[in-house]
C-alpha cells in the first residue's frame, strides 16, 4: 500500500490492584502501570515497549522518541500536541491522528465528489490551525479528511500532514490502528 516505513503507537492502562502492588499508585484507591507500544505495521511486530507508571501521559513519552525520516507514525488523539507534531513534520515524518473536537481551524480548499463519497470519505480539506495551536504547529497547513463508517453510524475527522495520499488511504491507515 505504502513505500514507507509505518508504525502505530498506542498506549494502555493495565490496573494493578494498589494492596499487592502499592509502589504502582495511579489514583487514590487504584494502582496501575502504563504500556506505551509502537508496532511496525510490516508483520505487527513490536518495535517499542516501554511501562511507566499510569499518570504518565502518552504524548510525555512519544516527544522523548526519534523516529526515521519518511516514517508515518499512525497515533489516537491521545498524541495530539501541536508543537510535537510541527518536531514530526520538520523532521520530514508523517502522522496520522483524529482530530479532537475541540480543535479551532479554517478551511483553506476543500474537496468533495461522488468518488470521495463511494469510498466513505465525506470531504477532504486543506486547513489552518487557529490560536495557539496554529504557533504551536509553526503556523503550517494541516490536512483533515471527514470521513463516514457506515457500520457504526458515526463520522471521523482524521488530520494528517501527508497531502499526496487518497483521503481513503489516510482512513485506512488510521483504522489499522
Amino acid at each position: 500500500m505504502l513505500k514507507r516505513k509505518v508504525l502505530l503507537m498506542d498506549a494502555t492502562v493495565i490496573p494493578l490492584c494498589l494492596s499487592v502492588f502499592d509502589w504502582a499508585r495511579f489514583r487514590s484507591a487504584k494502582g496501575a502501570i502504563k504500556l506505551h507500544t509502537i508496532l511496525d505495521y510490516d508483520g505487527c511486530m513490536p518495535s517499542f515497549v516501554h511501562i511507566t507508571d499510569g499518570k504518565t501521559h502518552e504524548s510525555t513519552v512519544a516527544k522523548a522518541l526519534s523516529f526515521p525520516k519518511g516514517c508515518v507514525l499512525v497515533v489516537d488523539r491521545g498524541y495530539v500536541d501541536y508543537a510535537w507534531m510541527n518536531v514530526l513534520d520538520s523532521k520530514g515524518c508523517f502522522f496520522v491522528t483524529r482530530s479532537k473536537p475541540n480543535m479551532k481551524y479554517t478551511v483553506l480548499k476543500s474537496w468533495q465528489s461522488d468518488e470521495l463519497k463511494e469510498a466513505g470519505v465525506i470531504e477532504d480539506q486543506v486547513v489552518a490551525l487557529e490560536g495557539v495551536s496554529a504557533a504551536r504547529y509553526g503556523n503550517k497547513k494541516m490536512r483533515l479528511v471527514r470521513v463516514w463508517d457506515s457500520i457504526k453510524n458515526v463520522e471521523y475527522e482524521f488530520l494528517t500532514n501527508h497531502f499526496q495520499w487518497k483521503a481513503a488511504t489516510v482512513a485506512a491507515l488510521y483504522k489499522e490502528r
